[in-house]
């Protein structure tokens, strides 16, 4: 069973205290998936909500064409379908798991009892949901106004995580292919590398090991 700490450490749960999701923690179940198991898929009804442990988990679309394309990937300690927190519905995306992962189930059919007796986690789940919404804006503002090459510089920034220790840079994992990272702004995969061959000269990014340093942020905020 997880505790308190594994779900503090979810953006969904951090502004609160141990106290606050306590209520939670005997309706949540820790499953283990492997490579290629499917959570949902795109339209189908469901009611639960997945919070990733360890491992990865791609989102992806099918477009009219039959095609695939890729929406996001989600690492240890992001959550997926936090849309069907409240009530049943339809899953937006397909998720694919693509590493040996550990994940927390919660099922909503408990939630409107929990919130009702629980406001402060109310309040945080609606600081969530309307942060999420700012971004995804933002981000149709991007694809609006910006170059390729620009959408894939806030591409890059989105999908950036922490650094691993204090002082060292942000980095995306450098398993998500040049392929991939095309599908996602719609654009071809050598469009994709040389952009990315042109940052590694610049010294905006550098590959070390398994990931990509952006070691220029700000360059990459203010591409055109």
């Amino acid at each position: 069973m997880p505790n308190a700490d594994d779900l503090l450490r979810f953006s969904l749960f951090s502004s609160l205290s141990s106290d606050d999701v306590a209520p939670l923690l005997p309706h949540i179940v820790e499953r283990r998936y492997r490579p290629g198991q499917l959570l949902y898929v795109e339209g189908e009804i469901g009611s639960s909500v997945y919070f990733v442990l360890s491992g990865q988990v791609k989102l992806c679309k099918s477009t009219p064409a039959g095609e695939e394309q890729i929406l996001d990937w989600c690492g240890p300690y992001e959550c997926l379908a936090e849309v069907l927190l409240l009530e049943a519905g339809s899953y937006p995306s397909t998720a694919e798991v693509l590493k040996d992962s550990i994940l927390l189930v919660l099922n909503n059919e408990i939630m409107p009892q929990i919130l009702e007796a629980n406001p402060s986690l109310s309040v945080a789940l609606i600081r969530t949901l309307s942060r999420r919404l700012r971004l995804a804006q933002e981000f149709i503002r991007i694809l609006t106004n910006r170059s390729t090459t620009g959408i894939l510089a806030a591409l890059f920034l989105r999908l950036a995580r922490p650094a691993t220790t204090p002082g060292q840079p942000i980095f995306v994992d450098a398993s998500i292919t040049h392929r991939d990272l095309a599908s996602m702004i719609g654009t071809s995969r050598e469009c994709v590398n040389r952009a990315i061959n042109g940052w590694k000269r610049s010294g905006i990014l550098k590959l070390v090991d398994d990931r990509l340093e952006i070691l220029k942020p700000q360059e990459l905020a203010e591409w055109p």
